[in-house]
């Protein structure tokens, strides 16, 4: 039997959980580095966006209309976010934890991306691109939260 193609990453950032899930869905726009290979149509200069609730659309945008790139399936705010990819077999699931180690508050972010059960492609992106949430949750965020070590993209535990 052959493996699932599957990436998994962990950061920690800076914020709460319910902060880092606002920066990860609402803000993503505004973290995610946009490049020539970073998007499915870079020539179009492109934005990222992820629409909230059950049902929402993962998508690029760009001035004369839109890909849809995913749809979400799950949306727990400050917990969980999951999508079904549309263009291509991937499921990604991303989790929120809070920490609390030697006084310094912050959130695990996890990502899980596989290949859906009779899928052919999935594109399997989420190590390359988390560790740009760090920074920006560093730059904007909570100002009553206790500062915290921010660290990159790691492999971590199934956050499934």
């Amino acid at each position: 039997m052959t493996a699932r193609p599957e990436a998994r990453a962990t950061v920690q950032v800076s914020v709460p959980p319910v902060r880092a899930f606002e920066a990860f869905t609402a803000e993503i726009s505004s973290w995610w580095v946009p490049g020539p290979i970073n998007y499915f149509d870079a020539g179009r200069s492109p934005t990222m966006h992820v629409e909230p609730g059950v049902g929402g659309r993962v998508l690029e945008r760009y001035a004369d209309g839109e890909l849809v790139i995913a749809r979400v399936t799950d949306w727990e705010p400050g917990r969980r976010v999951c999508w079904d990819g549309v263009v291509d077999d991937s499921r990604t699931v991303v989790t929120f934890e809070a920490i609390d180690e030697d006084g310094l508050a912050g959130t695990t972010v996890a990502v899980h991306q596989y290949l859906r059960e009779g899928g052919e492609r999935a594109f399997l992106f989420w190590p390359n691109v988390i560790g740009w949430l760090v920074p920006w949750c560093a730059t904007v965020g909570d100002p009553e939260a206790p500062p915290t070590r921010a660290g990159s993209p790691t492999r971590g535990a199934d956050p499934s």
